[in-house]
């Protein structure tokens, strides 16, 4: 029963995709829209009456697609999360630091970053007010974010053998994110006191795994060697 009910209300706040492009177009508007409400206005302080006079789209539209605002909201956080806007710009090998610390500590940098560029972003990541939907897209963006660091990681260093790198990775972003969650909620932004707080309990955690030093990859080694 409990397994049941917690399947309803997850279904309860997916939208409902248009496939013709006039309701392509309806749909982007309105995501566009809420995007911009959520720049000045908290989630629940927006009604799907409240999008609909926004963005100037009939009332009967905005129920198509969202039959309720956790639809709206989840919609929203599927076009970031699952899109180019999510993407990290890292160097695909070592030229910026020394040592994995400092490719951690990048990572995490670039990370804020892009949570930091956008309000409506922030809120969908770290407000209390988000669904069981969007988090579950923010767990998919979250082992993304970690394939993406193993695959960093494996470019540059000698990983050791015989570790899930990726369920490793994932774990020390997890523990950053509570560090930013905190700050958020303290706050309404990712400090540079809880950045670096939540910067040194993923490194922390992941010494447990690694150890102090790696041993460079030569490939890696040899670019930086090598004229530009």
């Amino acid at each position: 029963m409990t397994e049941k009910l917690i399947g309803d209300r997850r279904s309860a706040a997916l939208p409902r995709k248009p496939q013709r492009k006039n309701g392509r177009e309806k749909y982007e508007k309105l995501l566009d829209t809420l995007e911009t409400l959520l720049k000045t206005r908290e989630v629940a302080d927006i009604s799907l009456a409240d999008l609909s006079e926004a963005a100037g789209v009939p009332t009967a539209s905005v129920y198509h697609f969202f039959p309720n605002r956790d639809a709206g909201v989840t919609a929203l956080a599927d076009r970031y999360f699952n899109s180019s806007r999510a993407e990290l710009d890292i160097p695909s090998q070592a030229r910026e630091w020394n040592n994995w610390q400092d490719l951690i500590t990048l990572f995490c940098e670039r990370t804020r970053e892009n949570y930091e560029a956008s309000e409506p972003v922030k809120k969908l990541k770290f407000g209390p007010e988000v669904s069981w939907a969007v988090r579950d897209l923010l767990q998919d963006n979250n082992r993304r974010l970690a394939r993406t660091l193993r695959d960093l990681f494996a470019q540059a260093f000698e990983l050791p053998p015989s570790q899930d790198w990726e369920e490793r990775f994932l774990q020390a972003i997890t523990i950053n994110d509570a560090f930013w969650s905190l700050s958020y909620a303290r706050h309404g932004r990712i400090s540079n006191s809880m950045a670096a707080e939540g910067r040194r309990a993923a490194i922390a955690y992941l010494k447990l795994y690694l150890g102090e030093l790696l041993e460079r990859r030569q490939l890696a080694v040899a670019e930086e060697l090598s004229p530009a």
